[in-house]
């Protein structure tokens, strides 16, 4: 009979245990108690200093917007040489937020969204061409992720727009050793370093100024307690656990 007891005693814990991590693993645990979230701060990527802009600007008269644009550079394979796309070269934002613009000379951008830069050149072309457009894009929009990841790395964000939760689904989710409760977001605004921290266990990470990231962000992901200490104490306490777990059985069936 108290080899019984002890055969429950042992399923107990190991169910406790699996409860525990499960809860510790589930992202937006609590998102069934709302019906919606609306983010209290509408988000928009702005330039900043650093960032590589490509600017293009076209016309129906293409001769009249030639002096405008930056010379085109293009990128070929390294295996075969062949040419595989053609862009005009960015424009790099110095540290006091202003590009060198062909003709219009020093633009403020630093500070402004993707639209307004479109708006600002597009207003002073006017002086120079007829219904001129523009198009600007940010070409070095990058994030990193580090830590207790599947796959730690720097990603490049073509649609200038990622979540926290996009970011670690490019580097493959956390493990399973990943700390849910505590993920580190690093960031630099206007030269000044900032962090944030996000439980994405629970839905109030979502209204959180750091659930979109920004251009060179960093977030960092820790492992949870139970692997920090797993990996300072001895490699083989599970293995010893499950020898004296045996040996215990053992003797119990022989002691009846």
């Amino acid at each position: 009979m108290n080899f019984y007891k002890v055969i429950i005693l042992l399923a107990l814990i190991l169910g406790v245990t699996s409860c525990a991590s499960k809860k510790n693993v589930i992202y937006l645990q609590d998102i069934q108690k709302i019906d919606s979230i609306s983010s209290s701060t509408a988000y928009t990527t702005r330039i900043a200093p650093n960032d590589l802009l490509a600017i293009t600007v076209t016309a129906e008269n293409m001769a009249a917007v030639q002096p405008f644009n930056l010379p085109v550079s293009t990128t070929r394979d390294v295996n075969d040489g062949a040419q595989i796309s053609t862009v005009n070269q960015p424009y790099l934002v110095h540290n006091d937020g202003t590009i060198d613009f062909p003709k219009l000379g020093e633009l403020k951008v630093a500070g402004l969204d993707r639209q307004e830069v479109t708006t600002l050149v597009t207003e002073k072309l006017k002086k120079y061409i007829k219904d001129p457009r523009v198009e600007v894009r940010i070409q070095n929009f990058k994030i990193t992720v580090l830590g207790a990841v599947k796959n730690p790395g720097t990603f490049a964000i073509k649609d200038e727009r990622v979540t926290i939760l996009e970011a670690l689904g490019l580097a493959g989710d956390m493990t399973i050793y990943g700390e849910r409760s505590n993920v580190l977001v690093l960031r630099e605004d206007e030269g000044v370093k900032k962090y944030g921290r996000l439980d994405v266990t629970k839905s109030d990470f979502l209204d959180s100024p750091y659930y979109y990231l920004r251009q060179n962000d960093v977030v960092m992901v820790e492992q949870n307690n139970a692997e920090v200490q797993k990996s300072i104490s001895n490699p083989n306490t599970g293995i010893y656990f499950s020898v004296a777990s045996l040996l215990l059985s053992v003797f119990v069936i022989f002691t009846r």
